[in-house]
């Protein structure tokens, strides 16, 4: 009998050597950058334009068209509100009386730069899945990356020397930029991850979005006011710098000096843990005997890319399972769009705030809301591993922590007014917190039900997800016209509806069992020079030879019982 073959212990995901953690570092700092970028024009445009300016346009245009009278009633009662709050946040602080920069853009214009970069990621959502497929993500994500930081650093100069229309088409490709950024993450995180840390995968990679929108409300409000740069264009250019530092912070770990963002991307992260150079063979072999069995071992060596074309997308579109997530992602996408976007103004006209407790407030959210990811995906990992509950069990568990959660918040924050405003506080951090229910929820079932189709469902998701972030301002702009309690009560039940509603959906047909029409997979084989690119690791020659060997003997299945690599002796990862 042939004596059972030892593999060494493959390094923890939160070890120094793990190339998992590098990749989930690599793609949250990618989502950083992504994220920097959209939400830092939310905040510079107070400080870009001349209200005193804009105003004098508007009444113009009024006194035109004989408007004063409702201009009057909604000054009236902001007056009224500001008066009955004055006292909920008195503050001394000299950006309450800051009135903007030296551009002339209206509301309309406004309203059109923010909401072209989310149709753009609308438009590129499903010519990058294709791309996805066809080219691999890799190469997306860098893309992505660097269209946004491009367009960081024109933005001043197309604000200040061209018309609104052309900061609008520089958003909308930033916006293209981020579309195929999305489900390229979530196809990387398929691919490196085993099942058991997915969730925590998911969590580590979309911490950058927290991290961009906490330096984008807080510290770009800081940098309007300095003369630095020309004031609010610092807040531009200093991200773009801020950038580049962190890629020499990474260059610096990863032992490659003086290499630029691209080159350093295009090293380190591969579509493949099979691809990597740096990969050991037994992290390799816990990825692997996860995400596939022996005999798919030589195929995956052979075949690599999913062929556009053969995508079953019938079968995909017909999925409730597919749908639940989908919905998911568009409650998601409303609720957060909606609260980055709105959050602020709802502070300043429900509750009073001035303009310094309102950046503090407003970033505290997402502070909580980086915490809580990172530990209800731990959490899960953890009940996954302890096999305490099925995979769909725990993520149907915590899905409905975010959608239901989120959901009773909103309606609760809908009774508060500036007389509790610690109340009304505690319930949106609150909300934005339970809301990390849905990464080890929906976000989890994406890259699990159909890992050869990640990037086709992960596009169909965040077709659905986008489509909310161009409806959620939109939607809440035209209930809250005056900015009265009522609107806002009403624009939380909406918000609460949206979420209680998908979560009900995902309970009835959410999944994280891989589907019976993801099974049968057709690839395109890789061309002649990828192959040789690929040298087989230890590991995967050690299993190759015995599967070559256990072809021809009946007893094929208790050779590789003696190999010894089962799920449960590869330990936590």
């Amino acid at each position: 009998m042939e004596s059972q073959s030892t593999v060494p212990s493959p390094p923890r995901l939160w070890s120094f050597s793990s190339v998992r953690l590098a990749i989930a570092i690599s793609l949250a700092l990618s989502l950083a950058i992504e994220g920097l970028m959209r939400s830092n024009i939310n905040m510079a445009m107070v400080c870009m334009v001349n209200r005193t300016a804009i105003l004098e346009e508007e009444f113009k245009l009024d006194n035109y068209f004989n408007n004063n009278s409702l201009k009057i009633e909604e000054k009236q009662i902001l007056k009224e509100i500001q008066n009955e709050c004055k006292n909920s946040f008195e503050k001394e602080n000299k950006s309450v009386n800051y009135i903007g920069g030296d551009l002339i853009i209206t509301k309309q214009q406004q309203s059109l730069i923010f909401t072209s970069f989310y149709l753009g990621g609308l438009i590129i959502i499903l010519p990058g899945s294709f791309l996805c497929d066809w080219l691999g993500p890799t190469q997306l994500v860098f893309y992505g990356a660097l269209l946004n930081v491009i367009g960081t650093f024109i933005t001043p100069f197309i604000a200040r020397q061209m018309k609104p229309m052309a900061l609008a088409f520089v958003r909308f490709l930033m916006g293209c930029g981020q579309g195929i950024l999305v489900p390229c993450v979530n196809v990387l995180i398929a691919h490196w991850f085993p099942l058991a840390e997915k969730s925590t995968a998911i969590a580590i990679s979309t911490t950058g979005n927290q991290i961009s929108v906490i330096i984008a409300m807080f510290l770009t409000a800081e940098l309007c006011v300095l003369e630095f740069l020309g004031g609010w264009a610092s807040a531009f250019y200093i991200y773009g710098i801020l950038f580049l530092k962190i890629i020499f912070l990474l260059n610096y770990y990863f032992g490659v000096i003086g290499v630029i963002f691209c080159i350093l991307w295009l090293l380190i992260v591969r579509d493949y843990p099979i691809n990597s150079k740096r990969i050991k063979h037994a992290e390799l072999c816990l990825i692997q005997e996860i995400d596939g069995t022996f005999n798919e071992l030589k195929e995956q060596k052979l075949q690599r890319k999913v062929n556009p074309k053969e995508v079953p997308w019938r079968k995909i579109l017909s999925s409730l399972v597919v749908w639940s997530t989908g919905m998911s992602s568009f409650s998601q996408n409303f609720m957060n769009v909606g609260i980055v976007v709105y959050l602020p103004t709802y502070y300043q006209n429900v509750l009073g705030m001035d303009l310094t407790a309102n950046g503090l407030m407003s970033a505290l959210p997402f502070v909580v809301q980086l915490v809580t990811k990172i530990w209800f995906a731990a959490v899960s990992d953890w009940i996954k591993r302890k096999e305490l509950m099925t995979s769909t069990a725990v993520t149907k568990l915590f899905n409905l922590i975010g959608s239901f959660g989120a959901g009773a918040c909103f309606v609760l924050l809908s009774f508060c007014d500036c007389s509790t405003p610690y109340l009304a506080i505690g319930l949106a951090i609150t909300a934005v917190g339970l809301s990390s229910g849905f990464i080890p929820g929906y976000n989890t079932s994406v890259v699990c039900i159909a890992p050869r189709y990640t990037s086709s469902i992960a596009s169909f998701s965040r077709l659905l997800g986008q489509i909310a972030s161009v409806a959620s301002p939109y939607m809440i702009g035209l209930i809250v016209v005056k900015g009265t309690k009522q609107e806002w009560q009403f624009a939380f039940w909406v918000m609460a509806f949206i979420l209680i509603s998908t979560g009900l959906l995902f309970q009835f047909f959410g999944s994280a069992s891989i589907q019976e029409w993801a099974t049968h997979h057709p690839t395109m084989p890789m061309s002649k020079e990828n192959k040789d690119e690929e040298p087989l690791c230890e590991c995967d020659q050690s299993l190759m030879e015995k599967t070559e060997k256990s072809e021809n003997n009946d007893n094929n299945k208790n050779l590789i019982e003696k190999i010894g690599f089962s799920e449960r002796n590869s330990g936590d990862g």
